[in-house]
């Protein structure tokens, strides 16, 4: 099974520390989870709407880097530290990104913490590619 990896100019240097922003294998772009930073690890801002959009930019460098949209997206796994009250704020941007049908399958869910001290919010993606 041949495996592609993704690493785009604009995004922090994955391999750096160990990973792989994306990977295609049997037709599927499976990506690393994406927040509100830049190729810096400088924050988008401290709130929730600010690192929801950063993190969907994010997402868009690595879908163009193999001819995809978010338009292509068909599955987003979500991360939202204090979910409750984080949701209405990153359906915000969701509806924004996603304004016309077919949406894609979401799911939500809502840690007490993600890997680094003020991200509030990690999206993980799974688009179908061609090889």
């Amino acid at each position: 099974m041949a495996r592609k990896q993704i690493a785009p100019d604009g995004l922090i240097d994955a391999s750096s520390i160990g990973y792989n922003h994306g990977i295609v294998v049997d037709g599927t772009l499976f990506m690393s989870g994406q927040v509100g930073w830049n190729e810096e690890f400088e924050l988008a801002g401290e709130d929730i709407t600010s690192q929801t959009l950063k993190a969907f930019e994010n997402v868009e460098i690595l879908l163009e880097d193999i001819d995809r949209s978010l338009a292509d997206v068909t599955k987003v796994t979500a991360h939202v530290v204090e979910l409750q009250t984080n949701r209405d704020g990153f359906f915000e941007v969701w509806n924004e990104v996603f304004a016309d049908p077919p949406y894609p399958c979401l799911t939500l869910l809502g840690p007490q913490q993600l890997a680094q001290d003020g991200l509030l919010v990690e999206l993980e993606i799974e688009v179908p590619v061609e090889e």
